[in-house]
């Protein structure tokens, strides 16, 4: 990092650049087109670096043992071919990968939340959810010494209820850190704007254009230091969560899968407040087998998962098999 930051947009400078940016007629990736995604991904960031020089990649060093938060994916129980295969549960085949917010075309990433909740509201979106069924899976980064690679893009207006807004309050500190100090209060709410205007693109861009350029810099360099979990607001919950883009070589390494529920939606507020759920079965990993297991009304091994998973707020406000929070 260079010593001498004269040269580093000021806060005025910084923000003419973001409206540039936002002006700016971003291309929409297109396989037939472009020779591969590292051509896309240089002509995205070469107009991103026209407007600022400097683009810091913060990543987050974190003992695997550490990552303590549950990861949850939930897929439509119609689409699977056999749901008792774990990987049917995992990413999904390079073959049929689409663009995503975190990912180019045959390039899988491995989408999660940190709630169940969001899982669902990430899956269902706006389309019709009666009449169907969903599979939640519960995964976790498997407990050891080995390091992890951690960043976030929450630089971005979030929700009151939010919990990890504490992840952009690091991030900040990070900055100063690696700035050493040495950027004036002008120069940092540049650079922290500029930030923002890019972290906003994993809520805003329709075309996944900026966000998956982000992403594939960061899961695919060219070194040996590239991010193993990703973590970026939840646009289907209104940014009162976040969601989780996982390398795909971290979960075949680092990841299990260790129970699933089988659950129906009754019902989603519009404002995705509160939704109201039905069980239909749980499934228990034993000795790498899925153990499925219908609910009765006394089943303290249900209830104990459904409080670690769900939250004990959830629990409280149980009804048979009908579920609100």
């Amino acid at each position: 990092m260079e010593e001498n930051f004269d040269d580093f947009p000021s806060l005025k400078e910084s923000l003419v650049s973001i409206e540039n940016l936002k002006k700016y007629n971003w291309p929409i990736y297109d396989e037939t087109k472009y020779e591969s995604i590292e051509k896309f991904t240089e002509e995205i960031f070469s107009k991103v670096f026209q407007e600022f020089k400097i683009l810091p990649n913060i990543v987050l060093p974190t003992k695997c043992k550490d990552f303590k938060f549950g990861l949850f994916r939930v897929r439509e129980l119609s689409t699977f071919t056999d749901i008792n295969i774990f990987s049917e549960h995992s990413y999904p085949p390079i073959g049929i990968t689409k663009m995503g917010r975190c990912n180019f075309p045959k390039k899988p990433i491995f989408y999660c939340s940190n709630n169940p909740g969001t899982s669902l509201f990430e899956v269902v979106r706006e389309s019709d959810f009666k009449n169907k069924q969903y599979c939640i899976s519960r995964w976790q980064v498997n407990p050891s010494d080995d390091y992890l690679f951690f960043e976030n893009y929450l630089q971005t207006e979030l929700d009151e209820e939010n919990n990890f807004k504490i992840f952009r309050d690091i991030l900040r500190e990070k900055l100063n850190e690696t700035f050493k100090g040495k950027l004036s209060d002008d120069k940092m709410s540049g650079l922290i704007n500029f930030l923002e205007f890019l972290d906003n693109s994993f809520i805003n861009d329709e075309s996944y254009a900026i966000s998956a350029s982000i992403a594939y810099r960061s899961f695919f360099p060219k070194h040996n230091m590239g991010t193993d979990i990703l973590m970026y607001p939840s646009r289907q919950s209104l940014r009162k969560s976040v969601n989780f883009a996982i390398s795909p070589n971290f979960v075949n390494n680092n990841l299990s899968i260790n129970r699933f529920y089988i659950v129906s939606i009754n019902d989603i507020k519009k404002d995705k407040s509160s939704f109201n759920i039905s069980f239909l079965k749980y499934g228990d990993v034993d000795n790498r087998k899925i153990m499925w297991k219908n609910i009765t009304e006394k089943d303290s091994v249900f209830e104990e998962h459904i409080k670690q998973d769900f939250g004990e707020s959830f629990y409280k406000n149980v009804l048979r098999q009908s579920k609100l929070v």
